[in-house]
């Protein structure tokens, strides 16, 4: 009885023995022994959370017009179809109505930017007699709404560059209010022109393909990011006070997709509510809420539903989305479908797309590329069938270092892939700035990161460095809207105060031809 006691003890010692010694031999690195690699050891291997982001196999996106053009015609035939009798695709909750004022005549003076050393004006190659840019740029001086879809990877995300664009624009052609900000993306990102909170949603990405199920991946806005809901997943957004112009809005809108029937509760200033009921469809829609909004919350009541995000706005003028995507080349474009672009198009208008891409596309020692080109002259064929109405502005790379033996050197990416995106916004008949000459006109991104206004990455810009770009980049739509308000005009700056009169109430030599008033002048004394 003994004997079998002293066994038994035994056994338990060997176990704890060889547990002991397979927990060392997981400290064991990998090690190469003539000529192998020996692979190291992970008993808890098989415990470990299946993690998406780490195993989804990436793919890059291609363009695929002929799957485009079919997408189109049926979304078109559809549309047609009187029979088909549709829900409506925006529902209103109207709290208290705000009228927009009337915005003052702007006069040329008012939007001429400042003389400067970092001046980088726009080019239009469009050959339309009246461009889109033009466009674009007429709506601004005419006080119309404006909304501008500011695409990019990681350079401006966390509406770094974008605010202080935002801020400027609004600032002189009115708006208020931050735009369209995602639902639940798979990350954290830090943004102080908004706050957000969300529980109970899977998070998908346009750059984590292999996580996304079948039958989400042509459910995608051109914003990258879609997350799937149920009863009682909820999302809050909360404006800000960090620019002046974001911290009271007048409307709210919240993009959601739901295939079945579902109830949807909105809630503002965390204390008025209101539930949506939807029967089910399978295109995008808007919850719309006009009431002054601080924050506005949602929460799944019943049913399933994709949300891509809400949009916080106030005013007339100016609206800009930041949609940005860590680590994208822009080959996701061609990730989204272009019916919900359309259809995100028909809801809200946009008027204006940027394109800020081109960094990751860059390699050290590469000087040809002529591939990028081609696929950014797919991009912005792909962008131009999601938007038909809207402008197209391409961004010129900024300066970018590599770190090698003898420290932090440029990769001359100014210089090799400017014009390769000069050259595809040519041939495409869009716009193009070279952001590339406002970095490099300050000293490059050594300079920005010895004055502590880029990460030391030497690659992307803090809040400080992008408010650099943005103030060059609102200084040439400025100077743009100057030139056609002189056309409009009839001479420089050449006013007559009207002695009655206040010096706000001024009026131009020359009114615009068909206009029949008459001009008070002051005449001469004898």
């Amino acid at each position: 009885m003994e004997q079998n006691r002293d066994f038994y003890n035994r056994g338990w010692w060997l176990l704890v023995a060889v547990i002991l010694c397979v927990s060392a031999m997981s400290l064991v690195p990998s090690v190469k022994v003539f000529g192998l690699t020996t692979e190291r050891v992970d008993i808890l291997s098989a415990l470990r959370p299946f993690d998406d982001e780490s195993s989804a196999v990436e793919v890059e996106y291609v363009a695929d017009f002929e799957h485009l053009e079919s997408e189109l015609a049926q979304l078109e035939a559809e549309e047609q179809d009187s029979l088909a009798a549709e829900p409506e695709a925006s529902l209103r909750w109207i709290v208290e109505q705000s009228v927009a004022p009337e915005r003052e005549i702007l006069l040329s003076e008012r939007v001429k930017p400042a003389a400067s050393s970092h001046f980088v004006p726009i080019e239009d190659y469009d050959t339309a007699q009246i461009t889109r840019y033009d466009r674009f740029i007429g709506k601004l001086i005419d006080g119309q709404d404006v909304r501008v879809a500011f695409l990019g990877d990681s350079y401006v995300e966390g509406d770094i560059l974008t605010v202080d664009l935002r801020e400027k624009l609004q600032s002189i052609f009115g708006g208020r209010g931050v735009g369209f900000v995602p639902c639940a993306i798979p990350f954290e990102i830090l943004r102080t022109s908004v706050r957000r909170s969300v529980s109970g949603w899977t998070a998908y990405s346009l750059m984590n393909s292999g996580s996304i199920p079948a039958n989400y991946r042509d459910k995608f806005f051109l914003s990258g990011y879609l997350a799937a809901g149920h009863r009682g997943s909820t999302a809050r957004w909360e404006s800000t006070d960090v620019k002046p112009h974001l911290d009271s809005c007048t409307r709210a809108r919240v993009f959601i997709t739901s295939r079945d029937t579902s109830n949807i509760r909105l809630t503002i200033n965390d204390t008025l509510s209101h539930t949506f009921g939807l029967s089910g469809a399978d295109y995008v829609r808007e919850l719309y809420v006009e009431a002054p909004i601080k924050s506005l919350k949602m929460t799944v009541e019943s049913g399933n539903v994709l949300c891509y995000g809400a949009s916080l706005e106030g005013g007339r003028g100016v609206t800009i989305d930041n949609m940005s995507i860590r680590g994208n080349s822009g080959y996701s474009i061609f990730g989204s479908g272009v019916a919900v672009n359309r259809q995100m198009d028909r809801l809200v208008g946009y008027d204006l797309v940027v394109l800020e891409f081109g960094l990751n596309a860059m390699q050290p020692g590469q000087r040809d590329f002529s591939k990028y080109e081609s696929k950014l002259r797919d991009m912005i064929a792909y962008v131009k069938r999601s938007f038909p109405d809207a402008a197209i502005l391409v961004l010129g790379v900024s300066d970018r270092c590599v770190k090698g033996e003898g420290g932090w050197r440029s990769m001359n990416s100014v210089e090799i892939m400017t014009p390769f995106q000069r050259r595809a916004a040519e041939a495409s008949g869009v716009t193009f700035w070279e952001m590339g000459k406002v970095v490099m006109s300050y000293g490059g991104i050594k300079e920005f990161v010895r004055n502590g206004w880029a990460a030391g990455d030497y690659i992307h810009l803090n809040f400080k460095g992008g408010a650099r770009i943005a103030e060059a980049l609102a200084d040439a739509m400025c100077q743009s809207a100057y030139d056609m308000l002189v056309e409009r005009e009839g001479r420089v700056i050449d006013m007559v105060y009207p002695l009655e009169l206040s010096p706000k109430d001024v009026y131009p030599l020359r009114r615009e031809p068909e206009l029949d008033v008459t001009i008070p002048l002051i005449m001469p004394t004898k």
